[in-house]
C-alpha cells in the first residue's frame, strides 16, 4: 500500500512492501537489493513522507539495529523541524525497516549513501547535506566539454546546487594558484550579475582555497562559494527563500557548511 501511495503522489516506484514503518511491529520491508541501494531506498521513503507532511525539514541522524528472532529490523532516526501555528517544533522521530532480504555483508546496518560525480575526480557527495537532500545529478561534460556536472539538493525554502567543472584545464589547484581561483570567481560573479543586476552584496570572505560571498536577490538570501579539488573548480550556489526566523537560517547554514566540509 505504501509503495503505491508514494508512486501515485511522488512518481517514485521504490522497492518496498510491508507496513508503514512507524513501529518495529509494522516495518517497511526493503526488497532484495544491494546494501547501498537499500540505504538509498530508505532515505527516499522518508523524504517522500516528509514532503507529504507539508514541507517538514528533516535530517537523518543515525541508523541502529533492533534484534529480532525472525527478522532484521533497522531503525532510522531523524531530527524533524516544522512550524505549528506560531511555534517552531523540533522532534526526534524513527522509521523501522525490515532489511532481512538485503545483503549487508556482515554489517550491523546499511551504509551511508553517496553520489559518484565521475569526471575522473574520485569525488563522491553524500545523499544528505545537513537538512538538504539529493535531487538530481546532471552531466554536461559529454555535450559541453569542460562544464562537468551539476548536483542539486533541496529542502523546504532552500535550494543548493554544486557545480564541478574544469573548463578544459588539466591542472586546477586553488592553493598553489590562488590567482586562478580569484579569476574564476570574478567570472562566476559576473554571471550572477548578468542575470540579477540588482544584487545587493552582504559579506565576503577569502581564505586558502575558498572564496565566499553572500548577497540578497529580491529578498532571498544567497551564497556563492568557489574552491578547487581533484583538478576541478567546485562552485556552490545556495539560496534561502525566507530568512525570517532563526531555525530556518540555522538549517540553511548547516547544509552549506556540510558541503564545505566535504569539498574544502
Amino acid at each position: 500500500m505504501l509503495r503505491q501511495m508514494l508512486k501515485d503522489d511522488f512518481g517514485k516506484d521504490l522497492r518496498i512492501s510491508g507496513g508503514f514503518g512507524n513501529k518495529p511491529a509494522d516495518p517497511i520491508v526493503v526488497e532484495p537489493q544491494s546494501a547501498h541501494d537499500a540505504s538509498w531506498t530508505e532515505l527516499e521513503v522518508v523524504r517522500c513522507i516528509y514532503r507529504g507532511s507539508g514541507g517538514w525539514r528533516w535530517r537523518m541522524i543515525g541508523r541502529s539495529r533492533i534484534e529480532d528472532a525472525q527478522t532484521i529490523i533497522e531503525k532510522l532516526s531523524c531530527d524533524v523541524w516544522f512550524v505549528k501555528g506560531d511555534q517552531n517544533i523540533t522532534q526526534k522521530r524513527n522509521f523501522y525497516f525490515d532489511i532481512s532480504q538485503v545483503n549487508i555483508e556482515g554489517a550491523q546496518t546499511t551504509p551511508d549513501c553517496f553520489i559518484n560525480v565521475g569526471l575522473g575526480t574520485g569525488m563522491v557527495l553524500p545523499y544528505q547535506l545537513g537538512w538538504c537532500h539529493f535531487n538530481k545529478l546532471t552531466t554536461l561534460e559529454i555535450d559541453h566539454p569542460g562544464l562537468g556536472v551539476t548536483v542539486q539538493y533541496s529542502s523546504p525554502d532552500t535550494k543548493l546546487t554544486v557545480y564541478i567543472y574544469n573548463k578544459g584545464e588539466a591542472v586546477i589547484d586553488g592553493v598553489a594558484e590562488p590567482e586562478k581561483l580569484s579569476e574564476e570567481f570574478l567570472s562566476v560573479w559576473g554571471d550572477i550579475l548578468a542575470v540579477n543586476p540588482n544584487v545587493k552584496e552582504i559579506a565576503e570572505k577569502v581564505s586558502s582555497n575558498l572564496i565566499f560571498r553572500s548577497f540578497d536577490v529580491e529578498g532571498a538570501y544567497s551564497v556563492v562559494t568557489l574552491s578547487t579539488a581533484g583538478n576541478h573548480f567546485i562552485k556552490l550556489r545556495a539560496t534561502l527563500d525566507k530568512a525570517d526566523d532563526r531555525y530556518t537560517v540555522e538549517c540553511f547554514w548547516e547544509s552549506v557548511n556540510a558541503l564545505l566540509a566535504v569539498v574544502v
